[in-house]
């Protein structure tokens, strides 16, 4: 971990410098090649020019030529006939065919031009050779490559001593927000400034503003979550208080007994409260369990069975339009929580003698749960709102917390389903939830 951050940390400025210096070595170097041998091949074509321009000057005399004594001894043209025994000429083989040859002459390279010159009137004539060292031609090179590459390595410290300048300048403003942001307090989540940030950073910079906007609006959501979840879990507390002090106040075990019963539907009632509550924490964590495979038919059929009780108590025919064998994913039972919620809610809006229709079929790579109720539906503007946690439909004299819906959408996000809700033409609501089928 500790080498992957100091890989990840790695200084700006000093990545810059590294790739500034490659390049301009990585230039340097091919300019010199290329030079150098641009250089060498136009110093041979000009050795071999003066070689050739010299044998025509001398092929009409009889003697070597000597050049001025103060001429350096590698640039001496050396003009002599072959097959003469002159003990200064050097030692080129005597039947070396005409043209321009190379040769290595007592360890020192050596270019050659060898002219055979027609006979004149006059007896002149013969095979000559007018020789150069090779080193005049690799100087020529080497200078040229080097004249080249003396610049551009002399430009790379000047280049990085101003990158670094100009990125300590561009830094200025990312120091100064960094600073601001250490010196806030940890309740300002309002946005940074951007004035002077580079825009390259902005991105970055307005990232970091949307989510101190989004940090922002969690934290007013959990704060009113908390007071909405005080108040309702104040109600039942003392209203069980209130009980209590009547059933103390009871003289006969008959009238306590009567006096329990309001004590025992309020511990119900809270006890669901609590639990919808944890339900809900437990889905808003980060830590979820691994998703599973299962039978999306048989987890609604399981959650009629247990439900029916509570339509039969209000005479509510409960059935099942479509029951296809469905395979979904789950994380730990959250969508027999959610088919629960949205039965349950169906049953308790929905006047005695009504009628719950559940169906459950596939449609195009999704799976798709419906339950339609007959009972009064919800108010149009008020479907936005339902979502939220704690909230209840003003018109409701049902008794609830507000939280089914709240948990159901949160078991919808968690396995990337949806749910929708819409009333439904005749009267009563629809409730849909979409989830894709598992292959």
């Amino acid at each position: 971990m500790d080498g992957g951050e100091r890989q990840l940390n790695r200084s700006l400025q000093q990545n810059l410098n590294r790739w500034i210096l490659s390049a301009v070595l990585a230039f340097s170097l091919l300019a010199g090649v290329v030079s150098g041998w641009t250089a060498f091949d136009e110093a041979r074509e000009l050795q071999d020019s003066l070689l050739q321009q010299v044998g025509a000057l001398v092929a009409s005399r009889t003697r070597s030529i000597s050049l001025p004594g103060d001429v350096d001894p590698e640039d001496t043209l050396v003009v002599q006939r072959l097959g003469d025994r002159d003990t200064q000429s050097l030692p080129i083989p005597a039947d070396l065919p005409d043209g321009l040859h190379t040769l290595d002459l007592a360890g020192t390279g050596w270019r050659v031009f060898v002219y055979t010159a027609p006979t004149s009137a006059a007896g002149q004539g013969g095979r000559f050779a007018v020789s150069q060292q090779t080193e005049v031609r690799d100087e020529v090179a080497w200078g040229s490559s080097l004249r080249t590459l003396l610049p551009v390595l002399l430009l790379a410290p000047v280049l990085m001593a101003v990158v670094s300048f100009a990125v300590n300048r561009s830094f200025l403003p990312v120091r100064a927000l960094a600073n601001a942001v250490d010196k806030r307090d940890e309740n300002r989540l309002d946005a940074l400034p951007d004035q002077r940030v580079p825009l390259e950073l902005l991105p970055f910079t307005h990232s970091l503003n949307r989510l101190l906007e989004r940090l922002r609006q969690a934290i007013t959501q959990q704060q009113r979550f908390v007071a909405d979840a005080a108040h309702e879990l104040r109600t039942p507390v003392t209203a069980i208080s209130l009980l209590v002090e009547n059933l103390a106040k009871a003289d006969t075990l008959e009238a306590s007994r009567k006096r329990l019963l309001p004590v025992q539907e309020g511990m119900e009632r809270l006890r669901t409260l609590v639990a919808h509550l944890l339900n809900l924490a437990r889905l808003q964590g980060e830590n979820q369990p691994e998703a599973t495979q299962i039978n999306f038919r048989q987890t609604v059929q399981e959650t009629i069975a247990e439900l029916i009780p509570l339509a039969e108590a209000k005479s509510i025919d409960l059935g099942m339009l479509r029951n296809e064998n469905l395979l979904v994913q789950d994380r730990a039972g959250n969508l027999s929580v959610l088919v629960r919620n949205a039965v349950e809610n169906a049953i308790r809006y929905t006047p005695a003698g009504g009628q719950v229709d559940i169906s459950l079929f596939a449609d195009d790579g999704q799976a798709v749960l419906q339950v339609a109720d007959t009972g009064c539906g919800i108010p149009q503007e008020e479907l936005p709102q339902v979502f939220e946690p704690f909230y209840r439909v003003g018109v409701s004299a049902e008794p609830g917390n507000g939280l089914g819906l709240a948990i159901s959408q949160e078991i919808a996000k968690r396995l990337g389903g949806s749910i929708r809700l819409a009333n439904r033409k005749g009267g009563g609501l629809l409730f849909e939830y979409c989830q894709s089928l598992q292959q």
